[in-house]
């Protein structure tokens, strides 16, 4: 039941789409919501470093978010257009990296006890009975649907698809 290569591999290369779909955007813009309440660059980011949060608690790794972060970009935050509000990119991308690179050494020694254990968070096992079920949804469902949400943010602002 170990996190296999297949779930890796997808969330690696789903990390590396998030970040070609980061490039060459314009700095003035990224905070900007084509459509009432949707989900900007700045807040997809700083969430799915956030949500690396949860991955290292569930996984046994050491890591937190920046103090503050949680409010910004946490679970039922909600995005908004001022930028004054947000890091720049810059910083939300370097938190994210600096969240995988401490998560990823504990993805790979998590034994299968760990991994079928019962989901700790009560609302979220509903969804997810297990850690593993989770972890399989964090890396690649997750990650995966605010992918797509950045996808469609560049061609809200009138940016072509990258594929």
């Amino acid at each position: 039941m170990a996190i296999d290569s297949t779930v890796m591999h997808n969330y690696r290369f789903s990390v590396g789409f998030l970040k070609s779909l980061l490039e060459g955007l314009d700095e003035n813009k990224l905070t900007h919501q084509p459509s009432p309440g949707m989900n900007h660059p700045i807040w997809i980011v700083g969430h799915l470093a956030m949500t690396m949060e949860f991955v290292a608690m569930l996984a046994g790794a050491d890591y937190k978010g920046p103090e503050g972060w949680e409010a910004l970009f946490g679970y039922k935050s909600v995005p908004v257009d001022d930028a004054a509000k947000y890091p720049k990119l810059g910083a939300t991308v370097a938190e994210l990296d600096k969240a995988i690179a401490a998560v990823e050494p504990s993805l790979a020694a998590m034994t299968d006890e760990a991994l079928a254990a019962q989901m700790p968070n009560e609302g979220f096992r509903e969804m997810m009975p297990t850690v593993g079920d989770g972890m399989t949804f964090l890396l690649n469902g997750h990650i995966n649907v605010h992918t797509g949400q950045l996808s469609a943010w560049r061609r809200a602002i009138g940016l072509p698809p990258l594929f």
